[in-house]
């Protein structure tokens, strides 16, 4: 099998706890998804230790991201909004931007002008 041209990497950051195991098993799934569609994910999962229990409750696990960039964080994505955020970071199925229209403008005595746009 040839190895497709289109890469990405999901790279986890995982505590020991059953959020941090979903994403993992998402990750891996869409993984395998991506690749039926011709875009290979890399999956690179890490644990961290924390032996604070203070910390292991502020730390926010997990933290996943896409290409670099941090996409989600206290929370496993599901499969959907995970394949987006890699569509997204590659540039795939962007949605063309609608055209904005500004049809009222005002300026209110506090100096803040308000704005309302229309999406076209």
């Amino acid at each position: 099998m040839e190895e497709p041209d289109v890469k990405a990497e999901v790279y986890l950051v995982l505590g020991f706890d059953e959020e941090s195991d979903k994403a993992l098993r998402v990750a891996w799934s869409v993984a395998e998804k991506m690749l039926e569609k011709g875009v290979w994910v890399v999956v690179t999962p890490t644990h961290e230790w924390l032996t604070d229990p203070m910390l292991a409750e502020m730390s926010d696990y997990p933290k996943v991201f896409v290409n670099g960039r941090l996409m989600f964080i206290g929370r496993a994505p599901s499969e959907d909004e995970l394949v987006k955020a890699i569509e997204d970071r590659l540039g795939l199925k962007v949605k063309p931007r609608s055209e904005e229209t500004a049809i009222q403008g005002s300026r209110s005595d506090e100096g803040f002008r308000e704005v309302v746009f229309t999406l076209a």
